[in-house]
C-alpha cells in the first residue's frame, strides 16, 4: 500500500513539474524578444525602429536606457556625417599629442622628485601621470573609432548589441 502511494505522489510531482515547465516556456515565448543584426532591430521577424526599442526598454524598466539610447543615436549621427567624423579624428589626434606630452612631463617630474621625503607631492605627480596616460588612451580610441566609416559603424553595432543584451538580462 505504501509503495502505491509513493508512486502516486511521484507521478503527481512529475506532472506538476511538467505543467510548470510548459507555463514558463509559454511566458518566455510571449515576451518581446529583440535582436540586432546588420544595422536593424527586429522582434519576432518584424523590423523595429529605435523608438519602438525605447518603448520596450521603458516597459521592462531597463536601467539607464535613456543614456544607452542617446549614445547609440549620437554614434549613428557621428557616422552619418563625414564632417563630424573628421572632427572626431582631429580631436583625437590633437588630444593624443597634447595628453601624451603632459604624460611625459608629469612622468619626468615624478621621476625627478628624488626627495621622497615629501610623499604627497610624489604620489600626486604619479596620479596625475597615470590620469594623463588614461586620457591619452581615450583620445587614441576616439581617433581610431572615427577614422573610417566601417570602424564607426562597428562602434554603432557594438553599442546596439549591448543595448539588446541589456534587454535580455532583465
Amino acid at each position: 500500500m505504501k509503495l502505491f502511494n509513493h508512486l502516486i505522489s511521484n507521478t503527481t510531482m512529475k506532472l506538476l513539474t511538467t505543467i510548470a515547465a510548459v507555463l514558463i516556456s509559454i511566458s518566455a515565448f510571449s515576451q518581446d524578444y529583440v535582436e540586432y543584426n546588420e544595422g536593424t532591430f527586429s522582434s519576432n521577424g518584424k523590423e523595429l525602429s529605435l523608438d519602438k526599442v525605447e518603448l520596450i526598454m521603458k516597459q521592462y524598466r531597463v536601467p539607464f536606457y535613456r543614456a544607452r539610447l542617446q549614445s547609440v543615436k549620437k554614434q549613428m549621427r557621428n557616422c552619418d556625417k563625414k564632417l563630424i567624423r573628421y572632427s572626431g579624428v582631429a580631436t583625437g589626434t590633437l588630444g593624443t599629442i597634447s595628453s601624451a606630452l603632459l604624460t611625459v612631463i608629469f612622468g619626468a617630474l615624478t621621476v625627478a622628485d628624488e626627495d621622497f621625503e615629501d610623499i604627497p607631492v610624489t604620489v600626486t605627480l604619479g596620479v596625475v601621470t597615470v590620469g594623463c596616460a588614461a586620457v591619452t588612451a581615450s583620445f587614441v580610441h576616439l581617433a581610431f573609432v572615427h577614422s573610417t566609416e566601417d570602424r564607426c559603424q562597428n562602434k554603432v553595432d557594438k553599442l546596439c548589441e549591448e543595448l539588446v543584451l541589456s534587454l535580455i538580462h532583465i
